[in-house]
């Protein structure tokens, strides 16, 4: 039987069959499906609920905390883009960074990974130089996402945090119902690639590559010229003695579960009340013994039938009125939505659900949502790592593959995901700086108006074209904000 060997370890299935992997793939689907929204399909009492003839009819209320939470941190993180730098701002290097980033719609991915990630509890990067697709005219340095749950870490046996390299497997279809397994070993400076048959779970014989036209090319062995890994592997967040990172889900199931169940009750109790039942007083229906039913269908009209001299229930006939009284059961929820905010670390007035109002200044925003901040910025230490690796591989792809400059390290300027309070930014300035002026009108415009290069120039031109036409005054002089000192600041920039 032909085994696939990952690190010290053999396998002769696939996926993996080993306690470890099963579980994390397991929770890979849960996860997934509580994103998504399908929690039903997650948790076992409401598929119970849903086998019982009484809870056919029942409506199965999902209240996605679970996306709105991973959305949140995506929004957070990558919702403000981040600028990426290497070398000055005109530089060959700063160019080829930026065409980098452009080329492989970086900022696009990198949203799409945090939001994987939040749920999956890690991502990964994957670096390769070639066309971003078949139809594509030039080669360049890619930048793509993988699944976790075709990679397979191969680790230190001596260091459970020492990654040496990794596998990842999928599962092709070929003709007819055959199916093969594609691998793909990385090493550093390596690229190994294989193709076994799969006979169900099990692995057969290994094939050659050309099995697939696509892969008719392709080297058994490449040599990537790399002396690293091209992949970084981006934990949401975990401890000192695991690889894989811990989604942000695995400590709240249990109350997205009741939430969902009791917001579920209440509709259910509303729904069988909602129609008031009519009190009569006796004799008003009567039995047909030949059709044995009421002449007034009882069935229909949900009728009671009481007797006035045992009971006190007033003029009859009347409409009995039902009382829910479900002040304990919303009262529950908002207990349940405050621990789901305390233990997901994040604040109601990330989701507009403040109590306190609208937030004075970007200062008091910011106060309210520290622990959310705290998160995120305990997310972008593994992000921050994992993309300057990333894009230097990518440089230095481009740098032996395609004639690009010499890689350099990347540094990236994180924005805080919040709205800036420019008001605020421009009093603090002010106090700081004794009313002096701390930006030249090209850093200005630049900065509130979110331009560069050409077109940045062509809003600085235009800009002199009004003050010359003015006088050196501005149209309104009520609007106008007079900066002292503004030539000889930019001059200081200069130097």
């Amino acid at each position: 039987m032909p085994k696939l060997i990952i690190g010290s370890q053999e396998y002769e299935s696939w996926p993996p069959d080993d306690p470890q992997n099963k579980a994390r793939l397991e929770n890979y689907k849960r996860s997934r499906l509580l994103f998504k929204g399908k929690h039903q399909d997650v948790y076992e009492r409401i598929q119970k609920w849903l086998e019982r003839q009484e809870d056919k009819e029942l409506i199965y209320i999902v209240c996605n905390f679970a996306g709105l939470l991973s959305k949140v941190s995506a929004d957070m993180l990558f919702g403000e883009q981040p600028r990426f730098v290497a070398g000055e701002e005109k530089s060959k290097e700063q160019e080829a960074l930026d065409t980098i980033v452009k080329n492989n719609s970086l900022h696009v991915l990198n949203y799409e990974m945090a939001l994987s990630a939040s749920w999956r509890g890690e991502a990964i990067y994957k670096v390769r130089f070639g066309k971003f697709a078949d139809w594509a005219e030039t080669e360049h340095a890619v930048i793509e996402t993988v699944s976790p749950e075709i990679f397979y870490p191969i680790l230190d046996e001596d260091n459970v945090r020492g990654l040496k390299g990794g596998i990842f497997g999928w599962v092709k279809q070929g003709p007819g119902d055959k199916k093969y397994l594609r691998i793909e070993r990385q090493l550093p400076g390596l690229i190994e690639s294989e193709l076994y048959e799969l006979d169900g779970r099990s692995i057969g014989q290994r094939v050659k590559l050309n099995t697939f036209p696509e892969y008719a090319d392709l080297e058994d062995v490449q040599e990537t010229r790399y002396p690293g890994l091209l992949f970084e592997v981006v934990p949401n967040w975990r401890l000192d003695d695991e690889f894989y990172g811990i989604s942000d889900y695995y400590d709240l199931e249990g109350i997205f579960d009741e939430l969902n169940n009791r917001v579920s009750r209440i509709s259910r109790v509303l729904d069988k009340h909602e129609s008031p039942k009519l009190i009569l007083p006796p004799g008003i229906m009567k039995w047909d013994e030949n059709y044995r039913r009421w002449h007034i269908e009882k069935e229909d009209l949900e009728a009671i039938e009481v007797n006035p001299a045992e009971e006190q229930v007033g003029d009859l006939p009347r409409y009995l009125t039902w009382d829910a009284q479900l002040e304990a059961a919303f009262k529950q929820i908002d207990k349940l939505l405050e621990f789901a905010f305390m233990v997901s670390e994040t604040s109601p007035d990330a989701f507009g659900l403040g109590k306190s109002g609208q937030a004075e200044s970007g200062r008091a925003l910011k106060f309210r949502l520290l622990r959310l901040l705290a998160k995120i910025n305990r997310k972008k230490l593994y992000f921050d790592e994992a993309l300057r690796n990333t894009l230097y591989a990518a440089q230095y792809l481009n740098n032996v593959w395609g004639r690009g400059p010499e890689p350099q390290d990347v540094r990236i300027e994180w924005q805080d995901g919040l709205p800036a309070d420019e008001l605020e930014q421009a009093q603090v300035e002010q106090t700081r700086t004794g009313n002096k002026a701390t930006s030249s009108v090209r850093s200005a415009v630049r900065r509130l108006d979110n331009l560069d290069g050409e077109q940045l120039e062509e809003e600085l031109e235009e800009i002199a074209k009004d003050e010359k036409s003015l006088g050196g005054q501005a149209a309104d002089p009520a609007l106008s904000i007079t900066l002292p000192g503004v030539e000889g600041d930019e001059e200081q920039e200069g130097e």
